[in-house]
């Protein structure tokens, strides 16, 4: 799976907060697992323009089963490959073209595949050789990605259906950022730094 792609912890832009608190040794456990739902929210935001940028998913269900030379050119056509790749191997262990079947698979087996990726990074970290403390992190992070299966297997099974796209409910509240407007307005506003002479004369 290359490292652009959304469900890969290693992509440019994404999972940056995830990297970030498992390099720091002063973050905890649950500060590294607030990380991650920080940026799982991201990827299910993003997910479906990430699925508008290829042939469609349900493309896979028309293929038939066991024709892997046939299933690897039609992968070969996606941006998210690994997502694809994924989709099938759902429809593979459950022998069945049912999107709403391939969509609960391939949901579980994403987070799975998360939770992964997140003990194998783990596990280049000083601190992460400690058994007992990666088992405590594979846990938070089993909980944390499992939170958002239900929102994956929407979204898998309205693409797989050829349906319209079902929008993400964030769950966490960012900050809203300032516009450059409401930032001039504060620097404009903002009062004078009242200098030790001037106090001296208003007494």
């Amino acid at each position: 799976m290359a490292e652009n792609e959304i469900i890969d912890m290693g992509h440019t832009s994404r999972w940056v907060r995830t990297r970030r608190a498992l390099k720091d040794p002063e973050c905890s456990v649950e500060e590294i697992a607030a990380a991650m739902g920080a940026d799982m929210e991201s990827m299910c935001a993003a997910l479906n323009g990430a699925l508008r940028n290829g042939p469609p998913l349900s493309q896979l269900l028309r293929l038939s089963l066991g024709s892997p030379l046939q299933v690897q050119a039609v992968i070969a056509q996606f941006t998210e490959k690994g997502l694809a790749s994924l989709v099938n191997a759902a429809r593979n262990r459950c022998q069945s073209s049912d999107p709403a079947e391939v969509a609960a698979v391939a949901a579980r087996l994403l987070t799975q595949r998360l939770v992964d990726q997140a003990e194998l990074r783990a596990g280049r970290e000083e601190r992460f050789r400690d058994h007992e403390l990666r088992n405590e992190l594979c846990s938070q992070a089993a909980k944390v990605f499992g939170t958002y299966e239900a929102d994956l297997r929407v979204i898998l099974e309205a693409a797989l259906r050829d349906g319209a796209p079902v929008p993400f409910k964030r769950r966490l509240t960012a900050k809203p950022r300032m516009s450059s407007k409401q930032l001039v307005g504060m620097s404009l506003t903002a009062p004078r730094p009242i200098s030790p002479t001037e106090t001296h004369r208003a007494r």
